[in-house]
């Protein structure tokens, strides 16, 4: 029943644009015969609503087109007789019913595939059904109607080739939107990944620190003498047992989870530095800055690190926007040095103070704040950066900076463990 209604209401709004796209026309042979792009409309309708009758569609449509362009006469020429509206307009009806008849019999729509096969059955389809209307109407004004079958001719080939050029044209540029979209559901799903991947290195750094802390309370508890406080030490041990086992759990899910990505795959340098810029870019426009971000690299290779490296860099290109209050510059460098890959992310934003320098990593330090709500930044970004850099890359960080003039992030991982073996 649904399913039914919805066919109706695609039916009698194909026919609503096929009336007014009627409007816009041609009138070669100064008569009422026309050439509208209502046949074009039309035909485009016909093939992308499958599930439609074509019969049925092109039926209703003769008959509203007939009915509108009636009214509209009457209303104009008031003086004009009923039947005299109906004998001017009545061809019309019935060329929009043979077009119909035709398109199903040449099974038009399963041609799309073969262009030319298709061009010469809709411009068949065409060409007699307006032949059939000018037959019909018994008018040509003061043209031959050779003259007038050769304008049919070649109308009706005009509109089967532009039929299918538009047809082919909406195709290229909705498979290029959807193309797109799945581009960027990818890179999202990409950050996503990078950014969990990022989560879980800080979450097995806990896991240590909570058995180090476990440990160190049963040792607690050994050593005390009064049973009241030995007895708490233990149940203290007892409890970050469980708060290690809850750990572990959730650690083991994301592992899990993050295993099925295939440990084959690798990302170009150029790939890794394309889904930054577009989720980067992003974030400078909700933020509303003009920041020019630049992204260079002189080697391009492969990796199989790729989530930790986005998430690394994701970062670090987010302390930079950060420091930049409305207009900047930040750049982003990729090279080879010797045995190591150097990445350097360059801002020229309000840089950090002499005495921050050696807090920057410290987890919770920051000097950074919401000025519409007033909370602080949560000082865990660049914590996170210096623990993937020195504990999954066995890599480097250090900074340098002038104070509102420019900070220089630089990165320096060994490239055995950027591709394990392959370049």
């Amino acid at each position: 029943m649904i399913k039914s209604k919805k066919r109706i209401e695609k039916i009698f709004a194909i026919s609503i644009v096929t009336v007014f796209m009627g409007q816009i026309y041609l009138s070669p042979f100064s008569t009422t015969f026309r050439f509208s792009l209502g046949v074009i409309v039309l035909s485009l309708l016909l093939i992308y609503f499958k599930n439609i009758s074509i019969i049925t569609t092109t039926n209703v449509v003769g008959i509203c087109v007939f009915v509108f362009r009636s009214f509209v006469y009457m209303v104009s020429y008031p003086e004009v007789g009923f039947e005299e509206v109906i004998s001017i307009y009545y061809p019309v009806g019935i060329f929009y019913i043979l077009f119909g008849i035709l398109f199903k019999i040449l099974d038009i729509r399963n041609k799309l595939n073969k262009s030319i096969l298709f061009i010469a059955s809709l411009w068949f389809c065409d060409s007699i059904s307006n032949m059939v209307e000018v037959f019909l109407r018994k008018e040509m004004g003061a043209y031959s109607f050779e003259r007038v079958t050769l304008a049919i001719i070649l109308i009706g080939m005009i509109r089967a080739i532009f039929t299918i050029y538009i047809y082919h044209g909406v195709l290229y540029y909705k498979d290029r939107y959807d193309r797109e979209q799945r581009e960027k559901k990818y890179r999202e799903l990409i950050m996503l990944i990078a950014n969990l991947k990022a989560e879980l290195f800080f979450l097995r750094k806990s896991t240590i620190d909570i058995e180090n802390a476990m440990n160190k309370s049963y040792e607690l508890y050994e050593k005390l003498r009064e049973s009241t406080l030995r007895d708490h030490a233990l149940l203290i041990a007892k409890d970050i047992h469980e708060i290690k086992k809850d750990y572990i759990r959730v650690v083991t899910g994301i592992e899990k989870t993050l295993k099925e990505e295939n440990d084959s795959l690798y990302m170009s340098i150029e790939e890794i530095l394309t889904i930054i810029k577009g989720s980067t870019q992003k974030l400078i426009d909700m933020q509303d800055k003009k920041i020019i971000l630049r992204l260079k690299y002189k080697h391009d290779f492969k990796t199989n690190q790729f989530y930790p490296l986005i998430s690394i860099l994701n970062n670090l290109i987010i302390n930079a926007i950060e420091a930049i209050e409305d207009i900047g510059v930040i750049t982003v460098i990729e090279k080879i040095d010797g045995d190591n890959c150097v990445f350097q992310v360059i801002d020229n934003g309000s840089g950090i103070e002499i005495e921050d320098m050696d807090l920057i990593f410290e987890p919770g330090f920051s000097t950074k704040f919401n000025m519409k709500t007033g909370e602080m930044s949560t000082g865990i970004g660049l914590t996170h950066v210096k623990h993937i850099i020195e504990n999954h890359f066995n890599g480097k960080i250090h900074v340098e900076s002038e104070k509102n003039k420019k900070t220089i992030f630089t990165v320096i991982i060994p490239m055995k463990t950027m591709i394990q073996g392959k370049m």
